[in-house]
């Protein structure tokens, strides 16, 4: 297998805005009484948890989800992945993968609509493999969860051009190359704006993560281990977190 022939060159990614800037006219710091009101207002209770695992091909979101399906059991996962072995092990070994890439992610699709649309029905999360680097298709993911009863969070795997394109030698299925630069430069435009949500809620999204492999996997395993979403306005504690990631090793 060998590294496509044309590579998508990195584009450099603001910074995000300074959280130190003064505030905008008609922010919350301007009114000290939309301030108390929401101090009193009670807050609103997340639904069963939908947790999408975003980032390009090749990012590590299988491996991720996977990793996660053996330590959370009660976690449904609906990835691509899975349709794609059961298509390999019915087809002849000679049919290569893109002849039938298609079927495995309209299979995956079909199903990600079922669970969707159907609403929570047992006591585990969802967990949803997804690129997410498709804005309009990414919100309208988020408003149909939210809409059928689902609490969307969005935990996007942050990764170099590099360790992209190796996860996919190492997986043995190598995106073309005119496509995946479709799907990095929608990534760098979008990178920033993920990246200064900072786990706070965004659009439709209860909570909006953009973090390293290890991080990102020790994200999706505390989150799909709760039955509810803690949200952005009581953080949980760095010490905690540390400790868990340090408890079980990155595998993803």
């Amino acid at each position: 297998m060998t590294t496509p022939a044309v590579l998508p060159r990195p584009r450099p990614v603001p910074d995000s805005p300074d959280p130190s800037g003064s505030p905008e006219v008609g922010t919350a710091a301007d009114k000290p009484a939309d301030k108390a009101a929401d101090a009193v207002r009670p807050a609103r209770a997340p639904g069963p948890l939908l947790v999408v695992v975003g980032g390009v091909p090749g990012a590590g979101k299988s491996t991720l989800l996977a990793q996660v399906a053996k330590e959370v059991p009660r976690a449904v996962v609906l990835d691509p992945d899975r349709h794609r072995r059961r298509l390999a092990a019915r087809l002849p070994s000679w049919v290569p993968y893109g002849a039938y890439r298609w079927a495995a992610h309209t299979l995956h699709l079909l199903a990600t609509v079922l669970h969707l649309v159907r609403g929570p029905r047992a006591t585990g999360p969802l967990l949803l493999h997804d690129t997410a680097t498709r804005e309009r298709r990414r919100e309208l993911l988020g408003r149909t969860a939210r809409w059928f009863g689902w609490d969307p969070v969005l935990v996007a795997v942050d990764v170099s051009l590099a360790d992209a394109l190796d996860g996919q030698l190492d997986r043995g299925r190598v995106v073309q190359p005119d496509e995946f630069v479709r799907h990095w430069e929608r990534w760098t435009a979008q990178r920033s704006i993920l990246a200064a949500a900072d786990g706070a809620p965004r659009g439709p999204w209860s909570g909006v993560y953009l973090m390293e492999r290890c991080d990102a996997l020790g994200k999706v395993r505390d989150l799909a281990r709760r039955r509810s979403l803690v949200l952005a306005a009581s953080r949980p504690d760095p010490a905690l977190e540390a400790a868990a990631r340090a408890s079980s090793p990155c595998a993803a």
